[in-house]
């Protein structure tokens, strides 16, 4: 009898082994217990950080261009400049000689200025000449026709003068003009940054040959907003001052809320651009950063949820004692993270979450069951 019952325990035993090895053997599948909960309509879209406002800043000569040396030492987009802040020189010796002869022309056109007429001497000459003359026809001792020749000479060397002072007038203006001009586009040589804000892009190389009208650096506000996109169909569920959920990359691990602003008039590709202000923008939010969104536009209580990432077009995979079952079903509200079902799911449910394209149906699989 004792063997009796060593045999039945260790049959027993055997086969609890052998049911256990087969029941671990099966593939795990990731489940989750279908629920009651919130269902929210959404918006999808992809989204952008775009700044305020950016500036690009054009180079205004020719020549080789040379970074400061902050910007030299952190060429580096992102890098946070202040107003007028100097992000560059153009060297251009073409511009450097001819601002130099401008210089030394106007200098020497003052100085000419300075002497007076050429012809201002022989004029005192002359008119020292006539004075005595017109002292000795006082007393009748000069003819007339000598009188009357020294005063035509007179006449025309003060035209003359006349001229000649018009003539260097004009030439010191000319020359002032010239010089003023050049040393325009010698202070053109100098790069600034017109705002406040970061570099947005720096698009030549330190010790570079630039052309006139080039875009070297951009600049933008650190002021950001997002700048959506969305599909022509879901456009007319959109409307200002709707909160949408956004999800950025380079914040994998946190969630965001934004307000719409504003929605585009006009289409791209049948898309449309939708403007929104993030409610608690990071301090580290920069230009150029992406993402994803739900504009959240209705919301039901008390619907039947599961993770949107259960279901694949209008059906998902169900467990059900252990066993792996297709099943259609019927959608509701839809987001990024949630979806409702109307039909074809009940309460508790299992649904697989995670690599359904491993499944078939009929398998035979050991269910985890996970809260997301």
């Amino acid at each position: 009898m004792k063997r009796i019952v060593i045999l039945a325990a260790l049959i027993i035993s055997a086969t609890a082994a052998i049911l256990y090895g087969l029941w671990a053997s099966r593939p795990t599948a990731e489940v989750y217990l279908a629920q009651r909960g919130t269902a929210t309509s959404a918006v999808y879209g992809t989204v952008k950080v775009v700044a305020s406002m950016t500036i690009n800043v054009r180079a205004r000569n020719s020549g080789t261009i040379r970074f400061s040396n902050r910007i030299a030492t952190n060429a580096v987009v992102s890098l946070v400049v202040t107003q007028g802040e100097l992000l560059a020189t153009i060297a251009n010796e073409d511009l450097d000689r001819d601002v130099a002869k401008a210089e030394t022309d106007f200098k020497a056109a003052e100085e000419r200025r300075i002497i007076g007429p050429p012809s201002q001497q022989p004029l005192n000459t002359q008119e020292a000449l006539l004075t005595r003359l017109e002292k000795l026809a006082q007393m009748q001792n000069v003819p007339a026709a000598d009188l009357e020749r020294t005063r035509n000479d007179v006449q025309a060397l003060r035209e003359r003068v006349r001229f000649e002072q018009l003539e260097l007038d004009r030439q010191v203006v000319m020359y002032r003009e010239q010089a003023g001009v050049l040393q325009d586009r010698k202070a053109h040589c100098f790069i600034t940054s017109p705002i406040g804000g970061c570099l947005n892009g720096i698009n030549c190389l330190n010790g570079e040959f630039i052309g006139d009208g080039s875009i070297p650096f951009v600049v933008a506000t650190a002021s950001t907003f997002l700048e959506g996109q969305i599909n022509e169909e879901d456009v007319g569920q959109v409307e200002p001052k709707m909160k949408a959920a956004v999800r950025l990359y380079s914040f994998a691990t946190r969630d965001f809320t934004a307000t719409v602003s504003q929605i585009l008039p006009t289409a791209n590709n049948q898309r449309y651009t939708v403007t929104l202000t993030l409610d608690d923008a990071p301090p580290n939010l920069m230009s150029g950063m992406t993402g994803e969104m739900n504009i959240i536009a209705g919301k039901r209580e008390n619907a039947l949820i599961i993770p949107s990432r259960a279901v694949l077009a209008d059906h998902v995979f169900v467990v059900r004692d252990g066993v792996v079952a297709p099943r259609t079903v019927k959608i509701g509200f839809r987001n990024l993270d949630r979806t409702e079902i109307l039909e074809g799911l009940k309460e508790s449910e299992q649904v697989v979450v995670a690599d359904q394209d491993l499944f078939r149906p009929g398998q035979r699989v050991r269910p985890v069951i996970t809260n997301r």
